[in-house]
């Protein structure tokens, strides 16, 4: 089966990927179903705290995990950390490990449900989606991934601990690359973050390794027009060792112009090291066996019983691509790891429209009964275009609004109320939209003092200058013998 990378889901917003999840195997001893330290794993982690293999250490805290050897058992949770007054948007959840060796293959099973638990649910069966779904070999080495649309779910469990078990896998005494994991992809919104562009795409293009470099194009977004392009790079891979060098993980506009990808846990020349990283890059402590972590470096070193064979990392691209760029590339290279890419973010800060607001008003000097003419001259001097402007105007008193008065750009708008607020359609780039209004002094104060304001992408406001009119209870024609006393 072979349905490569599949953009599951892009969107422009305010807002943040993330990608959390954890492995199912620690590290084990490359003999036998003991604790070690080689580059794979010798057990399952359970949810079932009961349940031991050999001598594997207790995790902590105590009892919030085991260990089994049978993958109908194998659990692990992980966080998921959101912040507050946020919106989910998509969350995908995604899942394998190793089915075929010289001696098994459990093919027949690789498209059974799974079991998922979020905040709110626990144990939801989760069927595989046939349109990521991969498996791929190397002689008589089998690795497979599986993936949901598990947005609903997320949904409704908000941030807190998930869970995901049940993953079919193989975990024999003597092999090296026994390993099974999940990602959970999720994409928000959330007013106070950057205006980005948001790619999640999923899926598998065959095991890399020092004979099989894969290429991953991707398209669905535009980088600025001009500045710097601040770009984030979030990745899910299987089988990665931390004691082996040579794997790297390049981007960039197109082959000719690659960059070598690495983060805190992830170095250049030993990228999929079996790191659970943090939105930041760093490492992940959350989730079961959170604190038995492989050492990364060129080479790495293992821990005894280390979380093993799965990485979720989260790495800045910053100006790996041009100004103007729809499409990049991904490179996956090995001199000697053998792993597996399952899932790749892109986060691309757009910049803001920035909205200039001018206020005039027809008038300084008025009395009652006298008509003045409101003109507001609204531009967008920002780098992207102004969403949804909402534009209102809250008159003070003594100012009566004249109904059907309002005009957009020499346009009649009846209807429109200025004190109600109306939509004024997409500003792009360096366009300007004129409103005028009028209204109607009904007393006598002394002054007449407002302002407008527009609301526009993610929530911002601008709010243009005041305007001042004086209302004379004693006039004459010279202005200077104005009063309002």
């Amino acid at each position: 089966m072979r349905m490569a990378f599949v953009n599951r889901y892009t969107a422009t917003e305010c807002g943040a990927m993330t990608f959390t999840g954890n492995t199912l195997g620690l590290s084990g001893d490359g003999s036998a179903n003991q604790a070690g330290t080689a580059g794979t794993a010798g057990t399952f982690i359970t949810l079932d705290s009961s349940s031991t293999v050999d001598a594997y250490p207790p995790p902590v805290p105590p009892n919030s995990a085991g260990t089994t050897l049978v993958y109908q058992d194998n659990g692990s949770e992980a966080l998921l950390s959101i912040p507050a007054n946020s919106t989910i948007l998509y969350a995908e959840l995604i899942w394998g490990g190793l089915y075929q060796t010289g001696n098994d293959n459990i093919i027949a099973v690789l498209n059974d449900d799974i079991l998922f638990s979020s905040p709110s649910e626990t144990n939801l069966p989760v069927t595989p989606d046939a349109t990521t779904a991969n498996e791929f070999n190397v002689g008589t080495t089998g690795f497979y991934m599986r993936s949901a649309n598990v947005t609903s779910i997320v949904q409704a469990g908000g941030s807190g601990t998930y869970s995901a078990g049940s993953i079919p896998a193989i975990i024999l005494d003597i092999t090296s690359v026994n390993h099974a994991g999940w990602t959970l992809a999720v994409i928000y919104t959330n007013n106070r973050l950057p205006n980005r562009s948001m790619n999640l795409y999923v899926g598998a293009d065959g095991l890399v390794n020092q004979n099989n470099t894969i290429d991953i194009p991707i398209a669905g977004f535009t980088t600025p027009p001009i500045g710097d392009i601040d770009a984030r790079v979030l990745l899910s891979a299987q089988e990665g060792d931390a004691e082996i060098n040579g794997d790297q993980a390049l981007f960039g506009p197109d082959g000719s112009s690659l960059t070598n990808l690495s983060g805190p846990r992830n170095p250049a020349m030993n990228f999929f090291g079996s790191q659970i990283a943090d939105i930041t890059g760093n490492l992940n402590t959350n989730g079961s066996y959170g604190t038995f972590n492989q050492t990364p470096g060129t080479p790495g070193s293992n821990v005894l019983a280390g979380r093993q064979g799965w990485d979720i990392t989260n790495v800045s691209a910053f100006n790996y691509l041009p100004n103007n760029q729809s499409s990049a590339l991904f490179r996956f290279a090995s001199t000697g790891d053998f792993y597996m890419p399952n899932a790749l973010g892109v986060q691309i800060d757009l910049g803001d429209p920035v909205i200039d607001m001018e206020k005039e008003v027809s008038k300084t000097f008025s009395y009652k009964g006298d008509i003045l003419t409101y003109t507001i001259t609204i531009t967008n001097n920002g780098v992207v275009e102004a969403d949804n402007p909402f534009f209102v105007d809250d008159l003070p008193l003594g100012a009566e609004f004249i109904t059907n008065s309002v005009t957009i750009n020499n346009v009649s708008q009846p209807g429109f109320d200025p004190e109600v607020g109306f939509p004024l359609g997409p500003i792009p780039v360096g366009d300007t939209k004129i409103i005028t209004f009028n209204t109607k002094v009904t007393i006598h104060n002394c002054f007449l003092m407002n302002e407008a304001n527009v609301m526009f992408s993610c929530g911002k406001t601008a709010t243009s200058n005041s305007v001042l009119t004086t209302i004379c209870t004693i006039c004459c024609k010279r202005k200077s013998c104005c009063s309002c006393t």
